[in-house]
């Protein structure tokens, strides 16, 4: 018996998650929502962000997984593709860092940033207003950035999404 995570899960949410071995489709999913939000800068439109979610959610995979297991385990997959995500801003030397990887943030500066890009992703998300599953996607995200940064993220995580109005209503 292997001691792999990934072979406890659901033959049919395992292929949904990682494919043929291709890689974290669930990790890829959160990427893809903060490359859409910093593009909103840019280009000023959510609809980009809601082809992604739409597309992540009708894809055959993710359909029979959950047809498979139902919601609450892809949730909880999301969840974890989540906090994967967060732990790498925590070990990405490029992120964590500033005059070309020369000085390491202090923690409360880490802290902030990943809190700044983490409320760009719930603009994003939130003002996708997209329903379904996608609809529990930002208490998904907020899950997983506290998992990684404590209560002390959960604080930067507020500071940061105070400063967005459209996130007013967002328990944090």
């Amino acid at each position: 018996m292997s001691d792999d995570p990934h072979d406890q899960l659901d033959p049919a949410l395992r292929r949904a998650r990682y494919g043929g071995g291709d890689g974290d489709r669930f990790v890829g999913l959160w990427l893809s929502i903060m490359v859409a939000a910093r593009q909103l800068k840019l280009t000023p439109s959510l609809a980009g962000v809601r082809r992604t979610l739409d597309s992540f959610f009708r894809s055959r995979d993710l359909r029979a997984a959950l047809d498979a297991v139902g919601e609450a385990p892809v949730v909880d997959q999301l969840r974890d593709a989540a906090t994967v995500y967060f732990q790498t801003f925590l070990t990405d030397p490029n992120y964590s860092s500033v005059v070309w990887g020369m000085n390491r943030l202090q923690p409360d500066q880490l802290r902030a940033k990943a809190a700044k890009d983490a409320a760009q992703m719930l603009v994003a998300l939130v003002g996708s207003r997209a329903g379904g599953l996608s609809a529990s996607l930002p208490a998904v995200l907020i899950d997983g950035f506290v998992e990684v940064f404590g209560e002390p993220g959960r604080e930067a995580l507020r500071a940061a999404a105070a400063t967005r109005q459209s996130l007013s209503g967002l328990r944090i």
